[in-house]
């Protein structure tokens, strides 16, 4: 994929025309890549009911399971029910009050019970996070060989991420890598969390090789049958080079801005095209994560344009001429970020689901609808 971003330094400048780093990029992307990625999702029924994507970054847990239990012939039925929630205030009150092995035991029940479970439904604050933690380590250590204890090796990691408890985080998953029994799948998983929480400490060149690590991983796996984390880790992969493009600076004089704005472009075309590798793997959320940052690099190409400072060569009486060029020319970048935004709106309903990035991309697509009616109308975004 190629971004075009053109660097109009040069306006009114000796009668030369302006200058463009490349030629053109292709008109159809990202609506383009967007629309590719709708006819290979899974169909849905138009009547099925759209679920909620959630983020595999975020350990949630509330599972209840209810029983009948029949007393004698012709006996009322008596309905038991039973929550992890539950199980885990028990299991935390249990650590808090220094009985380790009942807390362990409340775990081994999750476990039997609700194989499905992850482990710690406190996001919403009704826990107490040490506890849970310090419990969970207990399970890590009392059965070493146990997939439990891998399972909540990386849950540990997870709730330390999701409470902003990043380098405990990097710690966490350290410890859990060092084990000789995980999975390609556990590794997989791992890496692309490591890549996350290194990229949330500015750790870039770490989490670059964490992520590829992760992308390694999968690649040595003979198969893995859930996208999620593969997903994930190309997804911020594109993240670390967006990232690398957010703080890339844009400076005078003007031979110096031309550059910068050259380097923004090549980071932006890095970014693009891992997130595109992300869309690839076909799980809706990174999907619909990766079709909204395909499309709003656009949106943020065009705004370091045209928020680049005046070039020296241009004086006050020319810069409204200037700027309406510039715009003149950018303006392809807000067109192709809104048919990104649009086209990842049904890349979500394509997979039947609804999640904070397609909802985003609904709300960027009408803000973007709104500054292309300024453009227009000449009410113009200018130089900072």
């Amino acid at each position: 994929m190629r971004i075009s971003i053109f660097v109009a330094m040069l306006v009114a400048c000796a009668g030369r025309p302006p200058a463009s780093t490349l030629p053109r990029g292709p008109a159809e992307a990202p609506a383009r890549d967007l629309a590719a990625a709708k006819q290979d999702a899974p169909k849905v029924e138009p009547s099925a009911s759209v679920l909620t994507a959630k983020d595999p970054r975020v350990v949630d847990l509330d599972i209840i399971r209810i029983t009948a239990n029949s007393h004698g012939v012709g006996g009322e039925p008596e309905m038991e029910h039973v929550a992890t929630a539950d199980l885990f205030k028990q299991a935390n009150a249990a650590a808090k009050a220094g009985e380790t092995e009942r807390a362990i035991a409340l775990y081994r029940k999750i476990v039997a019970e609700f194989p499905d479970s992850q482990f710690a439904a406190i996001l919403d604050g009704r826990g107490d996070l040490p506890a849970t933690i310090a419990t969970l380590r207990d399970l890590v250590k009392a059965y070493p060989q146990a997939r439990e204890s891998i399972d909540g090796h990386l849950y540990i990691a997870a709730l330390q991420a999701d409470h902003g408890q990043f380098a405990d985080a990097v710690t966490t998953l350290d410890e859990a890598l060092a084990r000789t029994s995980l999975t390609y799948a556990d590794r997989v998983e791992a890496f692309a969390r490591k890549g996350y929480v290194l990229i949330e400490i500015h750790r870039f060149d770490d989490a670059d090789a964490s992520l590829a690590s992760a992308v390694a991983e999968w690649r040595k796996a003979p198969h893995i049958d859930d996208p999620y984390y593969i997903g994930m880790a190309h997804y911020y992969r594109g993240e670390l080079a967006h990232r690398r493009f957010t703080e890339a600076p844009v400076r005078l004089p003007d031979d110096r801005m031309i550059a910068d704005l050259e380097a923004k472009r090549v980071l932006a075309v890095a970014a693009y095209d891992r997130w595109k590798e992300s869309l690839g793997f076909k799980q809706a959320y990174w999907a619909t994560a990766a079709g909204y940052q395909m499309s709003q690099i656009f949106f943020e190409l065009w705004e370091a344009t045209v928020k680049a400072p005046y070039p020296a060569r241009i004086d006050a009486a020319t810069r409204q001429m200037y700027v309406a060029d510039v715009h003149a020319r950018v303006r392809e970048h807000l067109e192709k970020a809104l048919e990104g935004h649009r086209m990842n709106v049904e890349l979500a309903k394509a997979y039947g689901v609804d999640t904070t990035w397609s909802r985003g991309s609904e709300q960027r697509a009408v803000q973007i609808m709104e500054m292309l009616a300024k453009e227009a109308a000449g009410q113009y975004v200018t130089p900072d």
